[in-house]
């Protein structure tokens, strides 16, 4: 059983929480700004295609 008493662990598992909310966050982001770019140059591609 865990011994929710020890400070050290509970201090080491909030750190471990925030550091992996904050890579969750930053990889979606990252994902999120690359399904943008993709989309911005499949319009253009089908703007060209449209013109030709």
């Amino acid at each position: 059983m865990i011994d929710w008493s020890d400070k050290e662990l509970v201090r080491l598992l909030i750190f471990d929480i925030l550091a992996i909310t904050f890579a969750v966050w930053w990889l979606s982001r990252r994902v999120k700004s690359k399904i943008e770019e993709v989309n911005k140059r499949r319009a253009k591609r089908w703007e060209r295609d449209e013109e030709e």
